[in-house]
């Protein structure tokens, strides 16, 4: 943190320099200077008296008469204190303070970081509570991410800078800031500081040529594996282009300037705290709020440093946003500007060429532009992305292991319907798996679901592998190595290459559980001979990853769990690994025991767990038949007791005393009638509809209720048409500083920022996000335009383009596709539900999709005629190799832009759980479905549908 020390030198250097200005000496100069002082001063309410006998000018308030100011007068043995040779001392003595104090910073936040962390934690879970008791639906899952975060790596790290340059920052700032009352802004002042070096650190070491280019300057090299994580060759030249050139560090400023608002808000906060708590409570309480009190200590650490940071924190959260919204429309919309000029000028500019020059330059502006408007659209709708991003994290849980339980529950069932009414052969709830995890022996690749699918048939290809995994085993017995073998690992030998050997599958996969189990045993045991050990892995390897699931149906399971077309079910899935006394390893062993633990939804038991700042859970419910006990194998006390096998093997007792050997062989017979059907009818799809998914429509529409907050101020800020933000006020202030400070203050000036507070921001982009997307739409059209009808020369003004509809055919046909999507989303409407706004939408998520494919079809036209798509018999011009990439790339911009857009849609359907299933869509299909089969019907019995003709 040298850099960092260097600035605080500065400040250091800064207070020595100037300290002269205050202590020379009174000249008759000076003196004439100290009356024109009076007269200016006098009209402004103030009063100056010279006393010369004290040698200071004293400035009081005309209207309290209180001093206001001193001014002291300087003697020449002062005079000499700051000669350029001890103001060199000075320096030095100032770097050493400084070099002190980043010290004792350093070594506090060693000791302190585990006290430090905790306070940390508890102020910002308090700040945290509080924004889901006010803001709930910004994001329902707060204090999840607040945990997480604390308990990372990374938010570790993280914290320690912030507390090192907090402390660094606070040490210096006490050393200069010796007026007690500017005492209770240090700590704020800190915050800022850390605050802003935690966020540098973890962004900017996010850039793996930063960090590597640390590296070279510390005499290292790049090396491969460097490059494959995307370090540049030239890695400190990357760097630069990341901060500076690409503004990386410029993306800080909105942030710090938020951040120092915070610090002036929270000081004036405290010290008005302060003297509140001394007015009316008394000294003793007022010490939980200021240094120096020893009584209740424990409790004033935690009050002191929780406040500090929690109002630190808290303030900033509520003035980043403001701050950044703000930041950006001033500056960032400016660049809007630049980019309009760039693009009409790299297009002429290849006009000019005849389209033989290099597009890159005008690649490079589309991307740029691309990149730009999306970011400024997002900067926009900030809010709204954040509390979608936050809720669709909330339910993500929730729907995957809805969706995941009823995939294996209505496998799982089926099979249960199987055995019961004997419905096919094949019944793999009561069979063995010996050969689980071995290698079929010629399976083709992509073949792999035959392992759930047909297990006896591959089972047969499994054994070849095991058989070739025995002559193998012979080889090694005849080999020199096995010589060294000790008598017990010989016979341990044989005995595992016997069981192998044998023509029955069961004595097979109880070799291959002694293989497990001897590896297991000599990987652990130092004594055991090193060839031993390597033939025994290498054996296993050879064969696959064998584990023989020798109790009924448990491999049903297994496969289910590991062939892709069945495991897809699981992806991205969480689940807890411990479901009472057991140990749950695999999902399928989790939902296993969830059959028998789960909550009773025929009994209301809610399947749809809430807690308000962490995810919902979705909690699959049982199947098993109502009446026996097992309260003691579901409860959950500490760790599992018992092993994964333990499910498939404990011994089961039914309340009329019939005895199972393990859960799953319970369920085949236990398993509820209305769940499991009749030999005609399925049932299962039913009671499911009826008693779980009933539960997850009831949740939905509470969620709803919060989430319409979200989507009511996206639809409004979408559809903003004007440009307002508080940029326009910053402009106002910034031409009347670069026009002098003289009628700054001026009532009519500030009286015109009020009236005219928003207007426009200094841009030509709108800031509502469709009005924004079709300018970019425009602009991309007109490109496309030109290639299809040159002009002579490209003209576009982004800030009048949407009043310029196209006229080419082709490129209006895409126009109108967009234009199509836009109509949709109005679909979604703002109406008042029980006296709160909420939101009423007729538009499917499947409507989006299919519009989508309209738009990539109508730009598929475009793309054809342009003689860059499949189709080249279709094109009506001639490109140049520059024209196809830059028509190529002005396509791919198009086709992003819709998804976006599509994207809007979907994120109003988010918490709508009819529009997440799809579900008319699907009423659509079953109706088709039905309409199809009954004309089959029809036309085999000579019919024909009313209305069919």
């Amino acid at each position: 943190m040298n850099w960092f020390k260097k600035i605080l030198v500065s400040v250091a250097l800064l207070n020595i320099a100037i300290g002269p200005a205050f202590a020379g000496t009174m000249t008759e100069a000076e003196k004439a200077k100290m009356s024109q002082y009076k007269e200016y001063l006098e009209p402004m309410g103030y009063r100056l008296v010279v006393d010369e006998e004290s040698k200071k000018a004293l400035v009081y308030d005309k209207s309290s008469n209180k001093l206001a100011m001193e001014i002291p007068f300087g003697e020449e043995e002062n005079l000499r204190k700051f000669s350029p040779k001890s103001l060199n001392r000075m320096l030095l003595d100032e770097m050493v303070r400084v070099k002190g104090a980043g010290k004792a910073a350093f070594s506090h936040s060693m000791k302190s970081l585990p006290t430090e962390s905790l306070i940390f934690f508890v102020a910002m879970g308090a700040v945290v509570a509080g924004q889901l008791i006010t803001n709930y639906s910004q994001n329902p899952v707060a204090m999840k991410q607040h945990i997480d975060h604390q308990l990372s790596p990374i938010g570790v790290f993280g914290f320690f800078a912030f507390m090192a340059s907090q402390g660094l920052t606070s040490n210096v700032l006490a050393m200069y800031m010796t007026n007690p009352k500017f005492h209770h802004m240090i700590p704020y002042l800190g915050m800022t500081v850390g605050a802003f070096v935690q966020s540098y650190l973890s962004q900017v070491a996010s850039d793996p040529n930063v960090m590597a280019c640390g590296k070279v300057m510390l005499g290292g090299q790049v090396n491969e594996k460097d490059q494959a994580a995307g370090v540049d060759a030239d890695p400190c030249s990357k760097a630069y282009e990341y901060l500076v050139l690409k503004k990386k560090i410029w993306e800080f400023a909105p942030g710090m300037v938020s951040m120092l608002a915070s610090s002036a808000l929270a000081g004036l906060g405290q010290s008005i705290v302060t003297r509140a708590v001394l007015r009316l409570t008394g000294v003793d309480i007022a010490l939980w709020l200021v240094p120096g009190s020893y009584q209740l200590k424990g409790i004033r650490l935690l009050i002191v440093k929780g406040l500090q940071i929690g109002v630190f924190v808290a303030i900033d959260a509520w003035l980043n946003r403001k701050v950044t919204y703000a930041w950006k429309n001033f500056f960032d919309g400016a660049d809007f500007k630049d980019m309009n000029e760039d693009l009409v000028k790299n297009m002429n500019d290849l006009k000019k060429s005849q389209w033989t020059a290099s597009s890159a330059t005008m690649k490079d502006s589309l991307k740029k532009f691309r990149s730009k408007m999306t970011d400024w659209r997002m900067m926009n709708l900030s809010e709204v992305y954040e509390a979608h991003q936050a809720w669709s994290e909330n339910l993500f849980q929730l729907t995957s292991m809805y969706n995941s339980s009823y995939a294996f529950y209505n496998a799982f069932v089926n099979e249960v319907r199987n055995v019961k009414y004997n419905m096919s052969p094949l019944k793999p709830l009561t069979i063995a798996y010996p050969l689980n995890g071995v290698n079929a022996k010629g399976l083709e690749a992509g073949k792999e679901d035959l392992y759930f699918q047909s297990p006896k048939m591959v089972e047969n290809w499994q054994s070849d592998t095991v058989m070739d995994a025995v002559s193998v085993m012979d080889a090694v017995t005849k080999s020199e190595d096995y010589k060294y073998f000790m008598p017990l690992e010989k016979k341990k030998w044989e005995e595992i290459r016997n069981l192998l050997a044998s023509d029955d599958h069961m004595k097979q996969g109880e070799g291959l559980a002694l293989l497990n189990q001897t590896i297991e045993i000599a990987v652990q045991n130092i004594a055991a001979s090193m060839n031993y050990r390597k033939y025994l892995v290498q054996l296993k390897t050879s064969m696959g990853k064998p584990d023989p699931m020798l109790e009924p149906g448990r491999g049903f399971l297994a496969t289910y769990d590991s062939a892709p077309s069945t495991a897809e079910n699981f992806k991205g899935t969480s689940y807890y690994r411990q479901v009472g006394v057991f140990f749950t390893p695999k999902m399928t062993d989790y939902l296993m025991m969830q059959m028998i633990c789960g909550p009773d939804v025929e009994k209301g038991e809610s399947s749809v767990k809430k807690s308000r700042g962490f995810p919902s859970v979705f909690v699959p419910p049982q199947l098993r038949v109502a009446g026996d006990n097992f309260e003691a194998q579901c409860q959950t006390f500490g760790m599992a007791k018992l092993k994964a096998q333990n499910i498939y093997t404990f011994p089961v007792q039914t309340a009329s005393k019939k005895m199972y050997k393990g859960f799953l062989s319970y369920l085949v017979e236990n398993t509820r009638d209305g769940v499991v059907g009749t030999e005609q009818e399925a049932s299962f799809p039913n009671w499911w509809v009826r008693t779980t998914e009933a539960q997850m429509q009831k949740a939905f529409e509470d969620y709803g209720k919060s989430y319409d907050e979200i989507v009511v101020n996206m639809m409004r800020t979408i559809y903003r048409q004007d440009r307002e933000s508080y940029s326009n006020v910053f402009a106002k202030i910034w031409d009347k500083i670069g026009n002098g400070t003289k009628n700054f203050f001026d009532r009519e000036f500030w009286g015109e920022v009020r009236k005219d507070k928003a207007t426009l921001n200094r841009g030509p982009i709108s800031n509502g996000a469709i009005n924004a997307a079709f300018q970019e739409e425009r602009a991309y059209l007109s490109v496309l335009s030109d290639m299809l009808v040159p002009a002579a020369q490209y003209k576009m003004d982004l800030a009048t383009i949407l009043t310029q509809t196209p006229t080419v055919a082709d490129i209006k046909a895409v126009e109108d596709q967009f234009a199509i999507l836009n109509a949709q989303l109005k679909q979604i409407k703002i109406v008042n539900v029980d006296g709160r706004e909420a939101i009423q939408s007729t538009l499917e998520n499947y409507q989006l999709e299919e519009q989508l494919q309209k738009i990539q079809a109508a730009l598929t036209n475009v793309s054809n005629k342009l003689g860059v798509g499949d189709d080249k018999s279709q094109a009506v011009v001639k490109l140049t190799a520059s024209q196809q990439e830059v028509a190529v790339a002005t396509l791919e911009n198009l086709q992003s832009l819709a998804s976006e857009i599509m994207m809007y849609g979907s994120m109003a359907n988010a918490v709508s759980w009819d529009k997440i299933r799809n579900v008319k869509q699907a009423n659509i299909q079953k109706q088709q479905f039905n309409n199809e089969i009954q004309e089959k019907l029809s036309a085999m019995r000579g019919m024909t549908l009313p209305g069919k003709h």
